[in-house]
């Protein structure tokens, strides 16, 4: 079955979502998210339903739909503020609110061919509305021209000139429509994605055995920042070209494609383990977070967790992603009870102080 909305389209039997012509990259339990709910868009689905249907009954956060569902709105171009395909009911449920074509799928090449035509067509629509308001105004002028001409031509009387005018402003005109269907067009922006490079990790220590040490603490936090959903992390061999050498920052973020740089250092003493790290904005060269943290190698995957966790938290907070944010700054600050209430207010203190800082 394909569903065909705005410029998206949803292919059940390929596993494929596109909006236009172009593939969006999707985890299964987003498409899953995203069928449920527009097979069941003529009413509000319950998260009772939706953690039956998705997860087949287990136990599931609020937190944890509530990042599922963002990622859906995502990659369908929607968000939790618009709220343009996907509603939320306060203590009722979502459905899926857009204008929904569907199709069965049909023997032969046709079908695979029918998504990219009909999302290349509604793009396309939307695209050339802008030029061809350019383009009809510019035709009615070269209208006006031609009639001047016509009226010069037949007081003159000169049929030769007259002609060799109209052949002139026509190719103008054609020339001029062209160049305007050349043009690029301006995509839109794309919201900003939580993406990050861990570079490795260097040791405070010496000799090989406390080096490979540190590696070892940077590519577990590659690990287990690459695990959470949404989230574009470069791979761990890409990042070890990188080791002890001499980077800018900035060009690194081009060059990778990515916001934000994990850096950090690693101290052994015994069995204890101090782990300096630092969050830096890739556009500015800038470290917008550091911490230390402490523990021993008995908690090595805990210790690792929650520093996971927090940079997640402080990345989302850069993004104003709040509610993503809670889930991860409540799991690496253990907070439970009237501390959550808090740090809400933490949160959106921090959204007015970074909007102030930006604008100014």
């Amino acid at each position: 079955m394909r569903y065909f909305f705005e410029d998206c389209a949803l292919d059940t039997e390929r596993r494929e979502l596109r909006r236009g012509l172009d593939v969006v990259p999707t985890t299964p339990q987003v498409l899953d998210l995203l069928e449920h709910l527009i097979r069941s868009r003529d009413r509000v689905v319950s998260k009772d339903d939706l953690v039956n249907a998705i997860w087949n009954g287990r136990i599931v956060s609020d937190a944890a739909l509530t990042t599922r569902l963002n990622a859906v709105r995502r990659a369908i171009g929607d968000s939790g503020q618009q709220q343009r395909l996907i509603k939320t009911f306060p203590r009722k449920g979502f459905r899926f609110v857009g204008a929904v074509h569907d199709e069965d799928r049909q023997p032969g090449n046709t079908a695979a061919v029918m998504v990219p035509v009909a999302s290349a067509r509604a793009v396309g629509e939307r695209r050339s509305a802008g030029w061809l308001e350019d383009v009809r105004g510019r035709l009615k002028l070269v209208g006006s021209v031609l009639a001047s001409v016509a009226a010069i031509g037949a007081i003159a009387g000169g049929v030769a000139g007259y002609w060799n005018a109209w052949k002139t402003v026509r190719t103008d005109a054609q020339r001029e429509a062209q160049n305007i269907q050349a043009q690029p067009t301006v995509r839109p922006e794309i919201a900003p994605r939580l993406s990050l490079v861990v570079l490795p990790f260097a040791s405070l220590n010496d000799g090989p055995a406390q080096d490979s040490f540190a590696d070892l603490i940077s590519t577990g936090l590659t690990t287990d920042l690459a695990r959470t959903p949404a989230t574009l992390v470069v791979g761990r061999d890409t990042a070890l070209t990188y080791k002890k050498k001499v980077i800018d920052l900035q060009q690194l973020g081009t060059d990778l494609r990515v916001r934000w740089a994990v850096r950090g250092a690693v101290r052994r003493n015994g069995d204890q383990v101090r782990v300096n790290v630092s969050l830096t904005d890739l556009q500015t060269a800038r470290d917008i977070w550091s911490d230390r943290f402490d523990g021993d190698l008995t908690n090595l995957a805990v210790l690792q967790d929650t520093i996971a966790a927090r940079l997640l938290c402080v990345a989302h907070l850069h993004l104003r992603q709040y509610e993503e944010a809670l889930q991860q700054c409540s799991r690496s600050l253990n907070m439970t009870g009237a501390d959550f209430q808090a740090y809400i207010s933490l949160i959106s203190a921090y959204g007015n102080e970074t909007a102030a800082r930006d604008t100014s």
